[in-house]
């Protein structure tokens, strides 16, 4: 049983959407490429929380299915930040913001599924505006169409892994899931840029000058404090209606 929502409550949601607009900017202004920012942040992540468990003397022992679930989000989270900071790199900030807006419409279908409950008609249509919206930038920005595809697949993965983490927020601490949930894209992530680094592919792998500064914020701000703190928010909001306010990333980001 979710509880009421307060001020505070809707106050939090607007704040960490702030910071996730912020992303695509921290990750457009680092040197590295989108799968060294996604590698590099989910060690740091993964690393620092763990740390912050352990030295909280939080218990990390959870059933084996739930680690499993969380190992398989890993999976989806690191298919939307590789497609979310690829879209940035290839095109625009806004652009990419504006294909990830499309999160609220996934998740007005892929939500129900989870819930085994009938499809609401009025979420569908508030994201069907959504795609409205995003069909008149596309025909604006018609030269940006490869970041806005992926930002739309970034959209689609981040809808299923905040589906599937709000079916556990009730049951365990958020700051477990994450932590599990980093751990599993940190070796994900790192296995692909091992082999892309030693096989010589063409890119900056390894952070330059100020992309240390970036990518930590990315890790403790944007991912250790806002991605854990939306998971709590589960409790209390939809993943829908979380999802539809975060449809002012672009806004924000712009």
């Amino acid at each position: 049983m979710k509880k009421a929502p307060k001020l505070s409550d809707y106050l939090k949601i607007h704040f960490i959407v702030i910071l996730y607009a912020f992303t695509a900017i921290l990750g457009n202004a680092t040197h590295a490429n989108a799968l060294s920012i996604v590698f590099f942040r989910c060690v740091i992540s993964s690393v620092g929380l763990y740390l912050v468990l352990r030295f909280s003397g939080i218990s990390l022992r959870v059933d084996k299915r739930a680690i499993s679930i969380w190992i398989l989000n890993g999976v989806f989270i690191s298919l939307h930040w590789l497609l979310f900071f690829g879209a940035a790199k290839v095109s625009t900030v806004a652009m990419c913001l504006a294909g990830l807006s499309t999160q609220t419409f996934w998740t007005s279908l892929l939500e129900p599924i989870f819930k085994k409950e009938p499809i609401k008609r009025i979420e569908v249509f508030l994201g069907m505006l959504v795609i409205f919206a995003l069909g008149i930038i596309f025909l604006t920005e018609e030269a940006q169409w490869l970041g806005l595809l992926l930002g739309i697949g970034a959209g689609f993965f981040g809808a299923l892994f905040s589906v599937i983490n709000g079916q556990f927020t009730h049951t365990h601490d958020a700051r477990v899931i994450t932590v599990f949930e980093m751990f599993s894209a940190s070796f994900l992530t790192g296995a692909v840029w091992l082999y892309e680094y030693l096989s010589g592919s063409k890119g900056v792998w390894l952070p330059i000058e100020m992309d240390w500064l970036w990518i930590g914020i990315l890790a403790i701000v944007c991912t250790v404090y806002a991605y854990t703190e939306t998971i709590k928010l589960y409790k209390v909001f939809s993943v829908f209606s979380i999802n539809l306010v975060i449809t002012l990333e672009p806004v924000y980001g712009i």
